[in-house]
């Protein structure tokens, strides 16, 4: 009898040990010497898969309800609307009383409930949701943050039930001494997402002004990727909240993520599509198949604005469950075809190199997206790179490396604009060049058809009109005037012919020339030229001496047709390495900055100046004269 006594007593000693919760046994322990404790292991989770659960009934009845132990660093699960139940049990084995706050490091939970329990009995309950604005909150934050206390050697359970209507329910969850919260993490928190945001905002800009500079869509796409990037992160960590709260978006909750995400990608799409030219591919399949893409996501962006503020949420609402497939099945599609696309181009070696290097820079980020896509549907345990911190770190990997390409880049595009800008001037040089040289050969041969032309000619008439008036022994002064008349011709001529291509500047060079050029302009009592040679030893090079001799010709022409002046000093100075021209009137002057002032004179001296590749100011005003400094090096001829 003892014995059939004893063998029931462990039999019904065996059923409760069998019918109680299995996860019971594994407790959290504060023993003083950790400051804060990052996503404990001893999480356990369960499901509202059919009915509501009441946590009076879960924390009374705990061998009903299995809690199934959550498995990864970062539980996430593919919850579908449906709530999902947390449990952690917490014991303080020190002899003081701690504050302690529970972290949820996400802000996008539409209801989260928090349990206090201990002895089977609920002594704290809070409840938040992103509607709920910081400053209504206890910890006022963006994230959810519950603060409880803990007595000397007391043991609890706390409960945590959240509501995600789209997507998955991740769980990063962090217990915090709040003395030790309160001294590091704002600061931290502040500071950290300060420094993102300022390279974010700083690439941006610089990508804008590029674009504008350059007149590069690609530096705007670029600008607009990382915006959206940034946009993107803020919204995956909360930055938005008070707009969420208060509908300034004009849309509300988890589904401005979708948007900005959305937005994300469209902007990746249009960056790499201009990057790697995909308008130039052979097969026009990916960019019909990148453009299906942005408009379906624009018509999605659409859907959602139009759901929100006209039907009042009734889609969402209404088709949770398809539409979140869907949008989530949206979202993983153009990662892979921007990736095989990207392989694609460097198989058939379209732009290999940048291909390449944006394959490398945009393999953390297709790596964490990846990885997150296959937590989201529990085809692997959730882990740290789900979290917002490692896609900022992916971001920014790819936003630095990209960067660092454009600025190559741009630096390519400088040299081969300077190198354009050498080219284009040596082709205006050499233009130039051959039009002064075809005038002079010109000047050259209409100076010797002048001269041993048309001078010869009049030369010959006039020796045969005088050798008959001799003969005829005519006297009369109108034929004498005739032959006046034909001696003054045949000198005109020789002048014309000598100033066209005067024979002292190719026998005697530059200095003999001028001097012989102003003697005669002051031999006609217009204006007095004063001129003075500095340092020529030697000639110069033939083409200097006849452009600074046409140059002086023009100047001294313009001042004689419209400088009014009595007086001008030359002055010309010869240096190791270049030639000082100066040429200076008392008439009364110009305004250098009326565009209608600069005639062909001026025109024709600045082409000359710039064919021996110097320099020219005019400076003069109205009353005060002009005053003509050219620079011409002699090393570069």
């Amino acid at each position: 009898m003892k014995q059939k006594l004893l063998s029931m007593l462990l039999l019904l000693l065996s059923f409760h040990l069998s019918a109680q919760d299995k996860s019971q046994g594994e407790v959290i322990n504060y023993d003083g010497t950790w400051r804060k404790l990052d996503l404990p292991d001893k999480i356990y989770y369960l499901p509202e898969l059919t009915e509501a659960f009441q946590i009076e009934k879960l924390v009374s009845f705990p061998q009903v309800y299995n809690f199934q132990k959550a498995k990864g660093s970062v539980p996430t699960f593919w919850a579908g609307g449906r709530p999902y139940w947390f449990r952690i049990e917490l014991k303080n084995s020190t002899n003081m009383i701690q504050d302690l706050l529970i972290h949820l490091q996400l802000s996008l939970y539409d209801v989260v409930e928090f349990y206090v329990v201990e002895k089977k009995q609920v002594i704290d309950h809070q409840s938040l949701n992103w509607k709920i604005p910081q400053q209504n909150r206890r910890i006022k934050h963006r994230d959810f943050i519950f603060p409880t206390t803990l007595q000397p050697r007391q043991e609890i359970f706390y409960y945590l039930k959240i509501r995600k209507n789209f997507g998955a329910i991740s769980f990063p969850i962090s217990i915090w001494e709040k003395n030790n919260f309160d001294y590091y993490y704002p600061t931290n928190d502040h500071y950290n997402w300060g420094f993102i945001s300022g390279i974010f905002i700083f690439v941006c800009i610089i990508s804008f002004l590029l674009s504008l500079i350059f007149n590069e869509k690609l530096y705007l796409y670029y600008g607009i990727y990382v915006l959206t990037a940034l946009t993107f992160i803020y919204t995956m960590q909360g930055y938005f909240i008070r707009f969420y709260g208060d509908g300034n978006f004009g849309i509300e909750g988890d589904k401005v993520r979708y948007i900005a995400t959305m937005l994300l990608m469209i902007s990746n799409l249009l960056f790499v599509r201009s990057y790697l030219r995909w308008d130039l591919l052979k097969n026009k399949l990916f960019y019909w198949y990148s453009n299906f893409f942005i408009i379906s996501f624009c018509l999605l962006i659409l859907v959602a604005y139009v759901d929100n503020l006209i039907l009042n949420n009734f889609l969402f609402n209404n088709y949770t469950m398809p539409i979140t497939f869907l949008v989530s099945l949206g979202f993983s599609i153009p990662p892979f075809f921007v990736f095989g696309t990207t392989i694609y181009c460097i198989f058939i070696n379209h732009f290999k190199k940048d291909a390449t290097y944006y394959l490398l820079a945009n393999l953390p980020v297709f790596f964490v997206a990846f990885y997150s896509g296959l937590s989201t549907y529990e085809l692997v345990p959730g882990s740290f790179l789900t979290g917002i911190d490692f896609f900022v770190i992916a971001f920014f990997i790819e936003i630095i490396a990209l960067s660092g390409l454009l600025a190559y880049r741009v630096k390519l595009m400088q040299g081969m604009s300077e190198k354009l800008l050498i080219e284009k001037n040596f082709i205006q040089q050499q233009r130039t060049q051959a039009v002064l040289e075809a005038e002079e050969r010109e000047r050259i041969r209409i100076a010797r058809d002048l001269h041993d032309g048309v001078g010869q000619t009049l030369a010959a008439a006039r020796m045969t009109l005088g050798n008959y008036l001799s003969q005829k022994k005519i006297e009369s002064s109108e034929m004498q005037n005739s032959l006046d008349l034909l001696e003054d011709s045949i000198k005109e001529i020789r002048e014309i012919s000598h100033n066209m291509m005067p024979s002292s500047l190719t026998k005697f060079g530059l200095t003999s020339a001028l001097k012989q050029f102003t003697n005669k302009v002051n031999a006609l009592g217009k204006i007095e030229i004063e001129l003075q040679i500095v340092g020529f030893k030697e000639r110069s090079d033939e083409k200097i001496e006849l452009m600074l001799y046409r140059i002086v010709q023009e100047i001294i022409s313009n001042i004689i047709r419209h400088a009014d002046a009595r007086k001008v000093n030359i002055e010309l100075v010869r240096h190791d390495t270049e030639l000082i021209l100066i040429v200076e009137d008392d008439g009364r002057g110009f305004d250098t900055a009326r565009t209608e002032n600069h005639g062909i004179g001026l025109k024709n001296i600045a082409t000359r100046v710039e064919y021996l590749n110097g320099s020219v100011n005019f400076d003069s005003s109205i009353g005060k004269g002009t005053s003509v400094v050219i620079e011409v090096p002699l090393n570069l001829i």
